[in-house]
């Protein structure tokens, strides 16, 4: 037997289910410390069969966090010519007025980027070591044997092993969900009473308004619409209603409908709009959930990641900061425990479910502002909600602290506080 045949065998086992973003950064972090990965997905390989992986194509801001978290884990160049650099908020009033604010300083950015092209970009810096399945679905999992079920597209069912399974499978985890039923963890999921679609601008180049770099945000009385840049200089926004009451999904039923909505509520961006290609149905309408669990892990042997452990409003863009973390965190556990997964893990959900209640309820507290019901942020000598997060603190907690005792400490007062004590990986 070769020494590599004998090293493999010795290896321990992960098992990742859900290729996004998180779990195709798991796979990539758990390889790094000696484990052999497997990678399960229900959805089919995209790249292959050029589709997306669904009819969404929302745009995802990475803060620094979620950078400083795949530092080492994608080529940094091939990142830069997939995001657009957002320097700056743009608040369209109801009256017509437009103001702009950076972020406190010059420096401070988020990147806008579009989660199928960071997704395509994980999962091919993944490597040769990393076995990724597609089209195969996780139908249950036995904690006690360590063993869990897939079955493929034509329903053949097969078991694998592991010693450690990741549970990075998104809002719906079949992984969350067989140790919810088992009495393993506590998991509830709560509508926010809100449902989204995607809204495709296209202004004419020089649009003052519109400007290229920075996230366009639309507060009215009870609705919101925010645009996120693409590089072909669109903006991919996010059109956020009320389920009951008015104006509700179910009134922009045709394209005719939406454009008369958005020429009553957005006319500075109403004749930028273009439909979205998405089949006769359009682009889907999708609710806003938000999922808390606990615990995150179980035993010695499973732990849930992202959104499988969490899934945050999406109202302060953090739910991929915060799964991206959870991959930086795992990893530097792993190295600091190497031969006691168990410890490892057990210091995870201490240090990580506190991180993800912090990140939950500041997603909610920036709803207000968005939708123009809460007070505007910012008094004079303080730092707006996402400059504190994104930039000013050095984790959810402390942010969420700040917020609540409306410490929120000047840029300058704050100058890189944060920048040598946020998680990274290695």
């Amino acid at each position: 037997m070769s020494p590599e045949v004998s090293t493999r065998m010795s290896a321990p086992r992960a098992v990742v289910v859900g290729a996004g973003p998180v779990g195709c950064l798991a796979a990539q972090v758990l390889t790094r410390r000696g484990y052999t990965v497997q990678v399960y997905e229900k959805r089919p390989h995209y790249v292959e069969q050029g589709l997306r992986y669904d009819g969404r194509t929302i745009n995802l801001s990475l803060s620094p966090r979620g950078v400083e978290a795949l530092d080492g884990h994608c080529d940094r160049a091939a990142l830069d010519d997939l995001v657009v650099p957002i320097g700056s908020r743009v608040r369209h009033e109801p009256d017509g007025r437009i103001a702009a604010a950076g972020y406190g300083r010059a420096d401070w950015q988020n990147l806008s980027i579009d989660r199928n092209d960071l997704n395509l970009l994980l999962m091919r810096s993944a490597g040769p070591d990393v076995r990724f399945t597609f089209g195969t679905e996780c139908t249950g999992v036995d904690f006690a044997a360590r063993r869990v079920t897939f079955a493929d597209g034509q329903g053949q069912e097969s078991e694998v092993a592991y010693d450690l399974l990741v549970g990075a499978d998104g809002t719906h985890s079949v992984v969350r969900g067989r140790l919810a039923e088992q009495g393993l963890t506590q998991s509830r999921q709560r509508q926010t009473g809100v449902e989204y679609r995607e809204v495709t601008l296209r202004p004419e180049p020089g649009n003052e308004r519109m400007t290229p770099t920075a996230i366009h945000v639309w507060p009215r009385d009870g609705f919101f619409m925010v645009g996120l840049p693409n590089r072909d200089g669109s903006l991919r926004c996010t059109l956020v209603l009320p389920r009951e009451g008015e104006p509700t999904f179910a009134d922009l039923a045709t394209e005719e409908e939406l454009r008369a909505f958005l020429r009553r509520n957005f006319p500075d961006a109403a004749d930028s709009y273009r439909p979205v290609d998405r089949g006769p149905s359009g682009a889907p309408v999708s609710p806003i959930s938000v999922v808390t669990c606990a615990p995150v892990v179980h035993g010695d042997s499973v732990v849930l990641l992202g959104d499988a452990a969490h899934t945050v409003a999406p109202f302060l863009g953090q739910g991929v900061n915060l799964g991206l973390e959870d991959c930086a965190a795992l990893a530097r556990l792993l190295q600091k425990w190497p031969d006691e997964q168990g410890t490892a893990l057990a210091e995870f959900q201490r240090e990580r479910v506190p991180e993800h209640e912090a990140a939950a309820a500041l997603s909610l507290a920036n709803y207000d502002e968005l939708n123009g019901t809460g007070p505007r942020p910012a008094a004079s000598g303080t730092a707006p909600l996402p400059t504190l997060v994104n930039f000013v603190s050095s984790s959810y907690r402390e942010a969420l602290d700040m917020y609540s005792s409306r410490d929120r400490r000047t840029p300058a007062a704050a100058d890189g506080a944060a920048a040598d004590r946020r998680v990274t990986t290695t």
